[in-house]
């Protein structure tokens, strides 16, 4: 999925492990990381000023869960249903 095809008008970030939490107008947040920008690399864009690092290939030890509490809520929501 791509930053313009998140599918909510309001896009929240929060991290489980600093507690940081912001929101953002959809049209903002495809300003900010780019339309085409896949969402797993829009939160590295997002959150390239916390101070933990990002999980990645070279850096599996990386603290910072930077997500999309919405996504997840749907996903919780759609596999609740499937069950």
């Amino acid at each position: 999925m791509r930053a313009f095809d998140f599918p909510f008008e309001t896009v929240e970030i929060s991290c489980p492990v600093c507690g940081r939490f912001g929101r953002y107008s959809k049209q903002r947040f495809v300003e900010l990381v780019g339309a085409n920008t896949a969402l797993p690399t829009a939160l590295d864009i997002i959150a390239k000023d916390c101070s933990e690092d990002r999980p990645s290939i070279a850096n599996m030890q990386g603290r910072c869960r930077a997500q999309y509490p919405q996504l997840l809520r749907m996903n919780s929501i759609k596999n609740t249903h499937q069950s």
